[in-house]
């Protein structure tokens, strides 16, 4: 596996989120349009917490994620029940800017290393740290089109 070109493609894709995050402000990060289960601030959450779990937990590093991000940020969660306060928009974007520098020095060298168990996402399965960072990159570009249709819905509620 060409790791050069598999850590470039990530950040690429990290670095397109960061922008489309660069205008989610307090103000406009809970906000919900008609038609869409979440919001902004979810969607970086989401993000963090995925890359945490898809790469980091499926390679046995263990996720490095302050408290209650799992359990408002992970698949199925909804910021509509969450009970404490989130974090702000600027610490999440400084903890996927330092995630993705640490993709690269943890998992430097070990694209090829076989995860502890196999990982199935419906009939795909992934048996390498490398093939998990690409899963986490498709699953992030999809988010990002949901932050571009989130931007997309708020303007049309202005």
């Amino acid at each position: 596996m060409d790791q050069n070109l598999i850590f470039n493609q990530f950040e690429m894709g990290r670095k397109f989120l960061m922008m489309g995050a660069e205008h989610i402000t307090e103000e406009n990060a809970d906000l919900i349009p008609e038609g869409f289960p979440n919001n902004l601030r979810w969607q970086l959450g989401h993000v963090l917490v995925s890359v945490e779990y898809l790469v980091f937990h499926q390679a046995g590093e263990g996720m490095k994620l302050p408290e209650g991000y799992a359990e408002m940020f992970s698949r199925g969660t909804s910021p509509k029940d969450w009970t404490n306060e989130p974090p702000k928009v600027d610490v999440l974007k400084a903890q996927l800017a330092e995630q993705m520098e640490r993709v690269r020095a943890t998992f430097d060298g070990r694209l090829d290393e076989k995860l502890p168990e196999k990982f199935a996402a419906g009939p795909i399965e992934f048996n390498t740290v490398g093939e998990m960072i690409l899963f986490a990159l498709f699953h992030e570009s999809e988010h990002i089109g949901c932050i571009k249709g989130l931007k997309a819905g708020i303007k049309g509620t202005k």
